[in-house]
């Protein structure tokens, strides 16, 4: 259902876009067959490492000082226990129709495999993951002075959401996914907005900065937990305000370069350049990890401060009853864009649908990257957890 869905919206922008392409030249093949086939399981690995011919983008250029991973292969556990069950590790793969999957032990590269066409030079989208990266420039923000406090109502620095649902919401509650914007986020239900805000950008060709702004609210900010992309792109455009520059800028200043980023990335765009700040930063499975990296080491990486370590600390303690790990979806907790999985007291990861994961665990100073195709994400990220912990332990 949800991808007939989909389907039809694709076909009406398809058929605008063949308009397009006629009177400019473009190609069916270059820019319109990619968007009816984005989620086609035959081509959804393929484009999922090619999104830059599916939406406009932002390039993220790589460091000019690349820093390369020492390579030290070592063996990986091969079971794992969920829900009292013990499971293989490559069946697991398999099942949630992995792409990459890049493990770190001690800043070394212990094992790294890749399926479904790709390798270590691929550009993997992330999803939702590119929530855990907005979230860290607000924190060099912070720390830089732009930004006074997470206690501001975002509309300080924000003065275009003044007449949306953002107005007075501190941006701490933004970050938390607490900030009661009535934007309504759910995978199965094609009316939802997550579904129709890409109608409104890419259909009816509207800004994505004044769809974020005409919003309202459904309830008490601080309140309680409710997932919302809207909320990152509401941060993603905080951060525009501050540095005064596309946020592809920011990142490549603050992240990319001073992490010795080895490829080039990207961050999908509307048709205006405004990067999706939500969703599909794009890079390698290696350059992914380095995010990791930064977390595990409290905010440095190879003795470069990129984040604060108080940062660090506040965006994975959460501060709310309802954001404690167990207390979301009976399986998560929250924080600053970061997902804290229960049955542990600091591991954490960046998540995104379709199976994209970053996941830290101090404990055995170990960063895994896995990318996917997955259309049952939803049923194997706690599973995917599990099986990263028990690699960690054995490592």
């Amino acid at each position: 259902m949800v991808r007939l869905a989909l389907r039809k919206r694709l076909l009406i922008l398809a058929s605008i876009m063949v308009g397009l392409a006629i009177i400019s030249g473009i190609t069916w093949t270059r820019y319109v067959e990619p968007k009816l086939t984005l989620f086609a399981p035959d081509k959804r690995a393929h484009n999922f490492a090619h999104m830059d011919a599916i939406f406009p983008s932002n390039k993220i250029a790589k460091s000019p000082a690349p820093l390369e991973f020492e390579k030290i292969e070592s063996a990986i556990a091969e079971t794992y226990v969920i829900d009292g069950v013990q499971r293989n590790r490559d069946e697991f793969i398999q099942r949630s129709q992995t792409t990459g999957l890049l493990i770190i032990k001690d800043g070394k590269i212990v094992s790294e495999n890749y399926y479904k066409g790709n390798n270590k030079e691929s550009t993997a989208t992330s999803f939702s993951v590119a929530k855990s990266f907005v979230s860290t420039l607000v924190g060099i923000a912070i720390d830089e002075g732009l930004i006074d406090s997470v206690d501001d109502p975002i509309t300080k620095y924000v003065p275009e959401l003044d007449d949306s649902g953002f107005k007075g919401v501190r941006i701490s509650h933004i970050l938390q996914m607490s900030s009661g914007i009535d934007f309504s986020e759910d995978y199965g239900d094609e009316q939802s907005d997550a579904y129709k805000i890409f109608d409104r950008l890419f259909i009816y060709m509207q800004p994505l900065n004044r769809v974020a702004a005409s919003y309202g609210s459904k309830g008490k900010a601080g309140s309680q937990f409710y997932y919302s992309s809207l909320n990152t792109q509401a941060l993603t455009m905080l951060l525009r305000n501050v540095y005064k520059q596309d946020v592809s800028e920011t990142l490549e200043q603050k992240i990319w370069h001073p992490m010795g980023m080895s490829h080039d990335g990207f961050w999908s765009t509307d048709l205006y350049g405004t990067e999706l700040g939500f969703m599909s930063l794009n890079a390698t499975a290696r350059d992914f990890a380095k995010l990791g990296l930064i977390f595990l080491n409290k905010g440095k990486y190879r003795d470069r401060r990129i984040v604060s370590e108080r940062w660090v600390e506040k965006a994975l303690t959460p501060d709310k009853d309802y954001l404690q790990r167990g207390e979301i979806y009976g399986d998560w907790g929250y924080q600053y864009q970061w997902w804290l999985p229960r049955g542990s007291s600091n591991d954490f990861a960046a998540i995104g649908i379709w199976g994209q994961i970053i996941y830290v665990n101090p404990d055995a100073n170990v960063v895994i990257v896995k990318t996917s195709s997955d259309e049952n994400f939803k049923q194997h990220e706690f599973e995917a957890v599990q099986l990263f912990r028990e690699i960690a332990r054995k490592l």
